[in-house]
């Protein structure tokens, strides 16, 4: 049975500080990344890092990338430049550990989300990850012990952290969710005021969520009220009573998001792009995902989805 893998947070890149030749790289390598086109964006960014060697946030999305096509030793060398260049930031720590994770080695992990705590206490995935990490530890520790000598109490420790983890009791995914942060900007006045890309990204958080909790009024309530739901509805209540009927009906739903890029394409309308990974029951699939979110008040909501 294996552990639930480590939770990562969405990919979201953003350059505020740097010159319109490094913006309209990252700009080019994001729009082939959301096509599907791995290694050309990797080897797009390898120039523009060849050009600025400063540019953190090029570097961090070429590890993300490198990441993503299993590039390990890559995506390990370019986050430890990120980490070189920006040492206060946390980021790059976590998405270190992911990598040594991937590749087994839990130790190096552990130090990684370690250092990533230091610098930031208050880094909520860096706490979720390592408290993911250390039961995956303690169930690998339970089970090397049962393999020399049956025990019952230990096997009841055991078998409890797998029910604990059992969402998680299915394939793992080869792609992980690595984050991207911009370095915070010094402002005179005390109130940050979130980008349009952000707030998009924190509703999308909020639907995922909802989804995954089988919370149906939260879930429901990320839609615009003249969401369209498709050709295969004739209304939007038809196709509220289908997914009430699928989503009541399952015991437990985990959907994860990856590789997530946003852009703005017209005022108040915002277009993310991503790979989902939906699992439920004995029932898993991975999907493309695109979203087109608007802004409805104060508030963003999902006027038109599409899967395939």
């Amino acid at each position: 049975m294996l552990l639930k893998p480590l939770i990562f947070a969405l990919l979201l890149v953003v350059a505020p500080a740097i010159s319109t030749a490094d913006a309209s790289s990252l700009a080019k390598a994001e729009a082939l990344i959301a096509q599907g086109k791995d290694l050309a964006a990797i080897s797009m960014l390898k120039r523009a890092v060849e050009e600025s060697p400063d540019e953190y946030q090029a570097w961090f999305l070429l590890g993300v990338t490198q990441a993503r096509k299993r590039h390990f030793d890559d995506a390990i060398a370019a986050f430890g430049k990120v980490a070189q260049l920006q040492p206060e930031l946390a980021e790059p720590h976590n998405n270190l550990a992911v990598i040594y994770n991937e590749m087994g080695n839990l130790t190096a992990a552990v130090r990684e989300l370690e250092a990533s705590l230091k610098l930031n206490p208050d880094y909520v995935t860096a706490h979720e990850n390592i408290g993911d990490l250390y039961v995956k530890l303690a169930a690998r520790a339970y089970k090397d012990a049962l393999s020399k000598q049956e025990n019952a109490q230990l096997r009841n420790r055991y078998e409890n952290l797998l029910r604990i983890r059992k969402p998680a009791t299915v394939k793992q995914t080869t792609t992980e969710r690595l984050v991207v942060d911009k370095k915070a900007e010094k402002v005179e006045s005390p109130a940050v005021v979130s980008s349009p890309s952000e707030q998009a990204l924190d509703a999308i958080e909020v639907w995922r969520s909802a989804w995954s909790s089988r919370n149906l009024d939260a879930y429901f309530a990320s839609y615009a009220a003249d969401f369209d739901p498709g050709t295969n509805f004739d209304s939007l209540e038809e196709w509220k009573v289908y997914k009430r009927a699928v989503i009541s009906k399952r015991s437990f739903i985990n959907v994860s998001i990856n590789n997530i890029v946003v852009s703005e394409i017209a005022p108040g309308e915002i277009k993310a792009v991503f790979l989902q990974n939906f699992v439920a029951d004995s029932f898993q699939s991975s999907n493309r995902k695109e979203l087109l979110l608007k802004k409805v008040g104060e508030s963003w909501k999902i006027a038109h989805e599409i899967s395939n």
